[in-house]
């Protein structure tokens, strides 16, 4: 009897019995996957993000922020961020993904609570740095984990949906912020009333995750036995399945050593000092711009939401057309929302215009470059170093940003504004320069077949993207 044949990076025929249990799949899937991890990002962001607010009502005077205090308490969030990122997905490969992602939620909203009682920039930069650490399991975690669930050609819009939950707690975070702020809790400050409740929220959305979060597709509850039977068949064909995947030495050292990974990872950094300046210090430019603390803090909304609308659009963009004219056609957006923004003698109204401009070009750009650097990973251990490696480098523009959109650099930002066109200019032409390679070598691969059949199924997918029948997106 004949060996059974090792299908990797194939598409699967279906019998059309078999496509309508993978419709009733994705259906379930979408339900029971998506919605919880939206929310959960929803949080991360408001609780990262709320120092914005807090910004532009009373910390710097109550705890006497210099200015470089003030770019402390950004960059010391990300520097724990960064550094504990890749151990932080190495962690969810050892525990179960429900007791993982409840355990640091949980964390990081008691380290937010926490923030409220600090009396000193000293002890508040403490919190902020383990916010950052406890943060840090989330978004790698997820670019990693929903592909458990997903093949190569589905994930794009499910990444999409992830990151525009995030985008959206900067539409309703800035509001409901400003809204907390009228309100005192006792002899605490008022900008302490944002912590204490979007921490509490938090916290118990992070205790229902607990018993909500589905591990993974052969163990999850939610399928019928036919379901789960052909949509493990798909994804193993694709990619492999999550669970039966082993963190190790050589997948690292693929991630480690594969050029592609790098350049991914300085997108991600370029699309974070956008997204940053947006969510972080959207009210501070604002109120520059002539406005008080309270309308500020509301109107940043505004960039926030065409950023979402953006994202949303990426969606369906991300099927439509290749990844890299997705890059290119954002990232050209932004350049010319930043560029007015940093330049032009214009009123408040007109920069505003362009601040959305800019929102709207420089967020959706954060769906795509982790799509694009997920599916053209070629394997599950491989991403999750991968997508550690890249959300990482993500987490250096809170090095960067903070020192840039302090109150000496008021009202123009100027150094800002041209960090972010830079920013910009860089990925795209990096997605250029991707798009160039990968068309060149899968055209290579079609044309130069190389027979792995003696290799067993193991070995073929310790090949990742270097297996011959793999294909890059483009």
């Amino acid at each position: 009897m004949g060996e059974k044949e090792v299908v990797i990076n194939k598409e699967i025929e279906l019998t059309p019995e078999e496509q309508h249990l993978i419709k009733r799949y994705l259906f379930k899937t979408d339900l029971r996957v998506l919605p919880i991890f939206g929310f959960v990002y929803f949080f991360a962001v408001m609780d990262r993000a709320n120092v914005g607010a807090a910004l532009a009502n009373g910390i710097i005077e109550n705890l006497k922020l210099s200015s470089t205090d003030q770019g402390n308490i950004g960059s010391f969030f990300f520097i724990f961020y960064v550094i504990s990122e890749t151990p932080a997905n190495m962690l969810l490969k050892k525990f179960k993904p429900h007791i993982w992602f409840s355990f640091i939620i949980c964390a990081w909203s008691i380290v937010v609570m926490c923030m409220a009682a600090t009396k000193t920039a000293a002890t508040f930069i403490v919190c902020r740095s383990f916010l950052g650490m406890f943060e840090s399991g989330l978004t790698p975690g997820v670019v990693a984990y929903l592909p458990y669930w997903y093949t190569r050609s589905e994930i794009g819009f499910r990444m999409s949906m992830f990151f525009a939950a995030g985008t959206l707690s900067g539409v309703f975070g800035n509001p409901i912020a400003a809204g907390l702020a009228q309100h005192k809790i006792g002899s605490l400050a008022s900008y302490n009333t944002i912590f204490l409740i979007e921490g509490a929220l938090s916290l118990f959305f992070g205790i229902l995750t607990y018993f909500f979060i589905q591990d993974y597709p052969d163990t999850c509850t939610f399928l019928t036995e036919p379901e789960r039977e052909v949509a493990i068949r798909r994804i193993s064909a694709d990619q492999g399945v999550a669970s039966q995947a082993k963190n190790s030495l050589h997948d690292t050292l693929a991630a480690l050593k594969d050029w592609k990974m790098w350049i991914y990872a300085l997108m991600f950094l370029a699309v974070n000092i956008n997204a940053t300046t947006i969510a972080f210090f959207g009210p501070i430019i604002i109120k520059s711009m002539g406005y008080s603390s309270t309308r500020a803090t509301i109107l940043a909304s505004i960039p926030n939401l065409f950023g979402f609308i953006g994202q949303m659009t990426t969606g369906w963009t991300m099927h439509a057309f290749p990844l890299w004219m997705n890059s290119v056609f954002f990232s050209a957006c932004a350049i010319a929302g930043a560029a007015v923004l940093g330049f032009a003698k214009a009123s408040s109204t007109v920069k505003m215009v362009f601040l959305c401009l800019f929102g709207f070009g420089g967020l959706p750009n954060i769906p795509i470059v982790a799509t694009w650097m997920s599916v053209n990973s070629g394997g599950i251990s491989k991403r999750m170093v991968a997508s550690a490696m890249t959300v990482s480098f993500g987490g250096i523009s809170g090095f960067i940003t903070p020192y840039l959109n302090t109150s000496k650099s008021a009202p123009k930002y100027h150094t800002s504004f041209v960090v972010n066109i830079c920013a910009s200019a860089f990925i795209l032409g990096m997605a250029l320069l991707l798009m160039t390679y990968f068309t060149a070598e899968n055209a290579r691969r079609d044309r130069v077949s190389k027979d792995v059949s003696h290799l067993s199924e193991a070995e073929q997918r310790a090949l990742n993207d270097l297996h011959p029948e793999f294909r890059y997106r483009l």
